[in-house]
């Protein structure tokens, strides 16, 4: 669990999704003590058993259970979960037709363990119902709306995300039918798409919002001054909480000034900094203790004084977010402010995009939404033709 934990904080999840993790490996556990299995013997095949098991007991947990694909990819990839059989001959049809197509998955498509993992949970759940008391698959039951009644009953309480994800691999398990000669493959294609969830407008905080979160700082300490810092440097360049965290004391310009961003893709911005970012820096940094040798800008708090990560930083802003009586604000959120800020203060599109740092334009197009005096002036008055 300890080593899950190390690993749930590099590979970057939020610490509400660090504990949901840890609550699933918790669950999966106890089902182990219950089956009195032990790492040695645990392999991903019994993972969906388990799941499928409790899922049945406990539909209220299916949604929660879906954690378990993240643990699954940690023991895959620290060596805790024993490699899957090569199908037998003495394994049924089902089982031997799954472990040929989860094998194409691995070999052919190189899909990891998390997507293995799925693919199997919902491989075995759509042969079942093929499957007839001797054992065989019924391939001749199979059809479009078969398929999609089924890829319905599924997806039923999950995320739109999640049910795209199952979509996905319900069209790729029937196109490996088709490929095999088990079915037509028109089948494939019909499969329908579950329901996008529009995302909503990008929301910036208001100026009495942003001055409310660093209110709520305590000055009176190092930790206030490197998190007004922060605060303040996400809500003015809107960069990303693993770019702050990814700062360096070399990144800082005090000539020009500037400060250079290690953005997604490692692309390099360099922008100018405002003076009120300046002298929260300046503020901090006097007061800064750190570890020998250590050149982050942000570092921890508490031992051992090292750089802050990308969580340490979304928690700084969560944290005073909450004490400002700000529900829902993360890091992100911060960089939505900065971005419509720029719109607000007569700005264009375009430069919002070198503020970000897009690599293209269409991923800025989004805030234009926002713009509303801009997209004021491009509405006709009522009664009149453009």
């Amino acid at each position: 669990m300890v080593d899950l934990i190390d690993w749930l904080v590099e590979q970057g999840y939020a610490s509400t999704t660090q504990r949901n993790h840890v609550r699933a490996a918790a669950r999966l556990g106890s089902w182990m003590v219950a089956k009195g299995l032990t790492l040695g013997n645990l392999d991903a095949s019994r993972v969906v058993r388990m799941v499928s098991e409790d899922n049945a007991r406990h539909p209220e947990h299916r949604s929660a259970n879906e954690n378990v694909s993240a643990v699954v990819r940690f023991l895959g990839e620290t060596g805790h979960l024993r490699p899957e059989p090569e199908a037998r001959a003495e394994d049924s049809p089902a089982e031997a037709f799954l472990a040929g197509w989860l094998r194409f998955l691995e070999e052919e498509q190189g899909q990891g363990v998390s997507w293995i993992y799925k693919a199997r949970w919902l491989g075995r759940a759509f042969l079942a119902l093929i499957e007839d008391p001797s054992g065989n698959l019924c391939w001749e039951l199979v059809d479009v709306a078969m398929a999609n009644d089924f890829l319905g009953r599924v997806v039923t309480g999950y995320s739109s995300s999640t049910a795209q994800s199952e979509a996905v691999l319900l069209r790729g398990l029937l196109a490996w039918s088709a490929a095999n000669g088990l079915i037509n493959e028109q089948v494939s294609l019909g499969i329908l798409s579950p329901r996008r969830v529009r995302t909503g407008l990008p929301k910036g905080l208001t100026t009495g919002e942003v001055a409310a979160l660093k209110g709520a700082v305590d000055l009176d300490c190092s930790t206030g001054r490197r998190d007004l810092a922060i605060i303040v440097m996400l809500s003015r360049l809107g960069i990303r909480a693993g770019e702050a965290a990814g700062l360096t004391l070399e990144d800082i310009d005090w000539r020009e000034p500037s400060v250079r961003v290690v953005g997604k893709g490692g692309r390099v911005l360099v922008l100018p900094m405002p003076v009120d970012v300046g002298e929260t820096l300046v503020d901090y940094l006097r007061v800064r203790r750190c570890d020998p040798a250590e050149r982050s800008v942000f570092v921890r708090s508490l031992p051992p004084l090292q750089a802050l990560h990308r969580t340490g930083v979304t928690e700084v802003v969560s944290k005073h977010a909450r004490l400002a009586g700000l529900e829902g604000v993360y890091a992100h959120r911060l960089r939505h402010t900065a971005a419509c800020q720029v719109l607000a203060g007569g700005g264009t599109i375009r430069q919002v995009q070198e503020l970000l740092g897009h690599a293209n334009l269409a991923s800025s197009m989004t805030y234009a939404r926002v713009d509303t005096e801009s997209l004021r002036r491009l509405a006709p008055s009522w009664g009149r033709l453009p």
